[in-house]
């Protein structure tokens, strides 16, 4: 039930946001993909050049991702039912260390301050040591079951979704459900006037507090790496308020499973049109598209007496509620007319949108007892209220002509005008203009003869967007609360924030894109390839400032990038005789960004690891140069201080100094290159599909191997084969805290590529399906992640928390049967 994050053609902006606009059945959608019903999802569609953005407005820089929803066809009732069961598990759990193993590293690390304690003995004298991440995990299941009504007339079409998800997460305690509802129906009132609406409702329910993996609060790290050699369970079986008795800051992480949690996220997503046919001129028509969407989450969350926190404050307690609400009204005017061989479609939009987000949180303590959980904050001995609230407003206009001559020569030309309440009082406005031509070369008179051509077209765009993708408030000065103490009294006082920007304004992204659609061999082979040049201006970026105004950044427009790229995708029918048929998709696509400029003076800076003419998203940091074996290594390094066993650093200037001059780029957190393969296999009844999916170029940190946060020793680590007298060929420094003195990350090559999914289904033949009175009947098995290859050793390479819960092995058993 977790969002996920997209990126679309590369990354044009610094420190902006990049994500791309979702338009779910013709309107704006803020809320997380995730939300989505993908049952009640027709098609997905991505719009990524200038022109083809253009029509939705300024977040169209980082690109479109366009929703449609199933809706209404006219025929018989048709009633389909599709239901699943799934079966989740770990792909790859951190190689940790066993009670012995740890005990082992700690009571041999040199210069270290750790030592095994009374507590730590007696475990380790009972053989009693704990395996944290089998208690924390658990096989993973998930159900879901949907069912739909479909049909319609001339006059009216519907369709109707309902679909209920059961997730019990790998995690303990991680539980999701989610119920959807999705009416669509569209009216014919007469033959001028028709009437659309598409809503979706849902509520999203996540009671319960998963155990904690990477909590970076808890000094114990998480389950994923709490001490091996403590007590998870009190001697009567019930979890154990402390698990770690000498380090009491370490909460148990298995105590978030006593938590009483209620979280529930309720949301309605609708949109509804009125389309008028204007009858008195031929091809005129009007559509009024209005869009709403509300979310609304309740939480509620007790820590009792029975875990660290509520034992520590006499029961705690938080109450945390929130709305956000989205409005969306557009008047689109459309002419659409054909003359002779010409053919022309002029559309004009006027539209608004209105958003705003409003919550509260109110946190209490000291409790007389634990009886009424949450349903006592006027009992509380301490209560701290807070509270968020924004609204956006957009204003935009919009003129597109669409022009072909004979279905051979296009043209688009589009001018889209934005404004942005965030911007400052001169610069809310920004007007966006671009054009598309399109030649189809397969029309042509000389193309006639060649029939091994089934289609070829030539399309170019260019054009300017703009990206608004900032706060609420962004242009203004902003307070923040500043408590203070008068004798006994505590008062409530505002110190400044941040400093107002009056100029602030839009970022803008000039795109050229290059594109050719093909069908060969009467198309068993069909693609398309485009490329794209685009450069970014006015970046919004946050500058550094001298802190003698108080405040040592402010948000600009400065600064320029470069983006660049290709995309090729092909698809093909490899192989088709009677019973048997062989299909293959595959697309590629590789991307370049750089830095052009930054504050206007050419500088680098260095502390945001932002450099000119490099890309966006480097690392930049010390080089790790391996382990110095011997003493003459050594004395033949710029380290002459270092030891045996100790990390060696590579002398990047070559001064015969190690220090901040020898940082260089180590590599780029954003691919190169992104591929993906699906052949799909058909004999009679039966179809397997199998997908590939690849990443390269990209650079990741591996965690696990720098072990600058174990220095203490009061974490668990992974086994490691480290260098020692005993070792000397041990691939990893000594187990020593002042082996890597100057805190070297370690970073690996996490290219991969990974079998993400394989489906075999068998649809029944029509033969029998008519004798059973049904339309359609499909079992179907499907397992994803199933195989990774990669060279990075840390959990995954497609994963940002490392620390986090691992990639998970799915297997799902799945029944369509349709009415």
């Amino acid at each position: 039930g977790n969002d996920v994050s997209i990126l679309i053609r590369g990354r044009n902006s610094i420190s902006a946001s990049t994500s791309p606009l979702i338009i779910w059945d013709g309107v704006s959608y803020e809320g997380d993909i995730s939300e989505l019903n993908p049952n009640d999802v027709s098609s997905i569609e991505i719009l990524k050049d200038a022109s083809a953005a253009a029509i939705y407005g300024s977040r169209g820089s980082n690109g479109v991702i366009l929703i449609t929803s199933k809706q209404g066809v006219n025929g018989k009732l048709n009633i389909g039912y599709d239901g699943s069961f799934g079966i989740q598990s770990l792909t790859n759990k951190p190689n940790l260390l066993n009670g012995d193993q740890f005990y082992q590293f700690k009571t041999t690390r040199l210069n270290s301050t750790g030592v095994i304690s009374a507590g730590e003995q007696a475990v380790y004298n009972a053989g009693a040591g704990v395996d944290w991440y089998s208690l924390a995990t658990q096989k993973g299941q998930r159900y879901q079951n949907s069912i739909s009504v479909t049909g319609g007339s001339d006059k009216i079409s519907f369709y109707m979704g309902g679909t209920i998800l059961d997730v019990n997460g790998v995690a303990v305690n991680d539980q999701f459900k989610r119920y959807s509802l999705r009416p669509n129906i569209e009216v014919k009132v007469t033959p001028w006037l028709t009437i659309n609406s598409s809503t979706q409702f849902s509520l999203q329910n996540r009671d319960g507090l998963p155990v904690e993996f990477d909590d970076t609060r808890n000094t114990g790290g998480g389950a994923n790496f709490f001490n091996p050699l403590t007590t998870p369970f009190n001697s009567d079986g019930s979890i154990a308020m402390y698990a770690y008795a000498d380090n009491p800051s370490a909460r148990n992480p298995l105590s978030n499973t006593l938590v009483n949690n209620a979280d529930n996220t309720y949301s309605i997503f609708t949109t509804n049109s009125v389309k008028v046919d204007l009858p008195f001129i031929k091809g005129l028509s009007y559509k009024l598209n209005t869009g709403v969407e509300y979310e609304s989450n309740i939480r509620k969350t007790y820590w009792g007496r029975n875990v660290a926190l509520g034992y520590e404050s006499n029961g705690y307690a938080s109450d945390y509620n929130s709305v956000s609400r989205n409005f969306t009204l557009e008047n689109i005017l459309n002419y659409s007319r054909e003359f002779g061989k010409n053919s022309i479609n002029v559309t004009a939009l006027y539209s608004c949108q209105s958003k705003d987000f409003d919550s509260d949180q109110l946190d209490g303590q000291g409790f007389p007892n634990d009886v009424l959980t949450n349903y006592q904050m006027s009992s509380a001995t301490l209560l701290t209220p807070s509270s968020v609230n924004y609204t956006q407003n957009q204003l935009s206009q919009m003129l597109r002509i669409n022009y072909g001559y004979d279905s051979k020569y296009l043209l688009t030309l589009t001018a889209r005008r934005d404004g942005y309440s965030g911007f400052g009082s001169n610069h809310k406005y920004g007007i966006f203009p671009s054009a598309a031509v399109a030649w189809n070369i397969d029309r042509e008179g000389f193309m006639q003869n060649m029939t091994a051509v089934s289609n070829l077209k030539l399309r170019m765009s260019y054009g300017l967007n703009g990206n608004q993708a900032v706060s609420s408030y962004s242009s203004l000065a902003k307070l923040t609360s500043a408590p203070y103490v008068t004798g006994t009294t505590v008062l409530q006082g505002y110190v400044p924030s941040s400093l107002a920007n009056e100029e602030l304004g839009w970022e803008s992204t000039r795109s050229l894109s290059l594109g050719l659609d093909f069908g060969l061999l009467k198309g068993r082979i069909q693609g398309s390839i485009d490329m794209y040049s685009s450069q970014t201006s006015d970046l919004l970026l946050y500058r550094t400032i001298s802190s003698v105004q108080g405040f040592t950044t402010i948000l600009q427009n400065i600064g320029k990038t470069a983006n660049r790229g290709i995309e090729i995708g092909i698809t093909s029918t490899n192989l088709k005789v009677k019973n048997f048929s062989w299909s293959t998709s595959l697309n590629f696509s590789h991307n370049e960004n750089k830095i052009v400029d930054l504050y206007g003076n050419g500088l680098d800076d260095v502390g945001n690891s932002w450099f000119i003419g490099k890309p966006i998203n480097v690392i930049y940091g010390l080089q790790y140069a391996g382990v110095f074996r011997s003493q003459a290594e050594i004395d033949a390094s710029a380290q002459k201080t270092a030891k045996p066993g100790w990390v060696a650093i590579t002398d990047v200037n070559g001064d015969g100094v190690i220090n901040a001059n020898d940082r260089t780029i180590l590599g780029n957190q954003d691919p190169n290159f992104i591929w993906g393969i699906t052949n799909t296999f058909k004999y009679k009844d039966f179809s397997l599909m199998v997908f590939f999916q690849g990443v390269n170029g990209v650079t990741k940190r591996d965690p696990f191997e720098d072990d600058n946060v174990f220095t203490d020793t009061r974490r668990n680590t992974t086994l490691k084969d480290w260098w020692s007298p005993t070792n000397v060929n041990g691939s990893h420094f000594a187990n020593d805290a002042n082996a890597n003195p100057l805190g070297v990350l370690f970073y690996e090559n996490a290219s991969f590529a990974r079998l993400k999914d394989i489906s075999l289904a068998y649809q029944m033949p029509s033969v029998v399906t008519n004798k059973l009175k049904l339309t359609s009947f499909k079992i179907y098995f499907t397992g994803r992640n199933l195989a990774t290859i990669t060279k990075y050793k840390a959990l995954d390479p497609e994963l940002t928390d490392q620390y986090g819960l691992p990639l998970q092995k799915e297997f799902v058993l799945g029944l369509t049967i349709t009415l």
